[in-house]
């Protein structure tokens, strides 16, 4: 196929997917100025002259590196490359675009994060230099920004998503339960119900997507304190499809992964890990938020986790994870 063409089907196909993706303004966003892109991808705007073997490895390496905490290899984001022009006439309202521009002329190398400067959300990194080699320096030393900023946007283009269809009785009821506020996607369900617990579903033929609450007495909010905590509640109220059987957190070496983190006014600690099931075969990846509640009596868990066992999980887990870290 011609490249042109290509390029010009890719862009309408983008569109087109933005258009259904419509989501609610948020802050100064305008309803018509959202970001197109599919799940998980990146613009990679680099001129064919420079996309010789060694740069595609040691940007695919970085871009493509594996997403962090699922039981099979997905990258971090799919990389769709195009030149400099074909950026500006075709891609430039894409919601993640890593640019390479090169010009001898240029006295000065410089690096540039922007958010949203043509369209909402967006994040678009702009790497100058006078070689190859000076630009491929910026982006080596700036790639852990570069993916986190990535990868926060597309947390917050799924928030914005979800804000537009939202189910507003189950965020009341979230409220009354536990005092925090919190976005929940069209098409989640009540599965199971506690005075201390909400368990939300969402079924298809192929997959679930589970979002689980649950309050406990304050304690030190240790891995192994979370771990226990969660194993407890899962095992009490959770029950699987073989008698007996009950999700628990995977006892793998590394996992989980670990670390203090704020959202919002919110200080608590993120898990990433793996479930597994006693008594049965499932399994799959979880992210969970715990923290204090409100009134410092008790512990908040949040936690995201998904059942795939024939379909890639990244965007799944993405789509737990938006819900959970859009507590207020």
């Amino acid at each position: 196929m011609n490249r042109h063409i290509y390029l010009f089907l890719m862009a309408a196909l983008l569109l087109a997917v933005s258009c259904k993706q419509k989501s609610s303004p948020v802050f100064t966003v305008k309803s018509d100025n959202f970001s197109t892109g599919k799940a998980g991808e990146m613009i990679l705007a680099i001129d064919t002259a420079y996309w010789t073997p060694a740069a595609r490895t040691r940007i695919r390496d970085i871009m493509q590196q594996p997403q962090p905490a699922i039981n099979q290899i997905e990258p971090m984001f799919d990389v769709l490359q195009c030149s400099n022009k074909d950026l500006q006439a075709s891609f430039i309202r894409h919601r993640n675009i890593l640019q390479f521009d090169y010009n001898p002329n240029y006295s000065n190398n410089s690096y540039e994060l922007k958010k949203d400067p043509y369209t909402s959300p967006q994040i678009h990194v702009v790497l100058r230099g006078n070689n190859q080699d000076s630009c491929m320096a910026l982006f080596l030393s700036h790639q852990d920004e570069i993916i986190k900023a990535m990868y926060n946007n597309d947390i917050a283009r799924l928030q914005n998503a979800h804000r537009k269809l939202n189910e507003p009785d189950l965020e009341k009821k979230i409220q009354d339960k536990f005092g925090i506020s919190m976005t929940v996607p069209s098409g989640y369900t009540v599965g199971r119900e506690e005075e201390d617990f909400l368990w939300l579903l969402f079924r298809t033929p192929k997959n679930d997507r589970f979002v689980m609450i649950y309050k406990s007495p304050a304690y030190e909010l240790t891995t192994d304190n979370i771990v226990y905590e969660r194993n407890r509640i899962t095992k009490a109220y959770i029950q699987g499809a073989v008698q007996g059987a009950y999700p628990i957190v995977a006892d793998m070496e590394g996992y989980p992964l670990s670390r203090e983190y704020k959202i919002g006014y919110h200080n608590g600690v993120e898990l990433r890990g793996l479930w597994a099931s006693v008594r049965d075969k499932m399994g799959g990846p979880f992210y969970s938020y715990t923290m204090l509640s409100p009134d410092k009596k008790s512990c908040i868990t949040i936690d995201g986790f998904v059942y795939a066992p024939q379909e890639k999980k990244r965007d799944y887990l993405r789509e737990v994870e938006s819900i959970v870290k859009s507590v207020q």
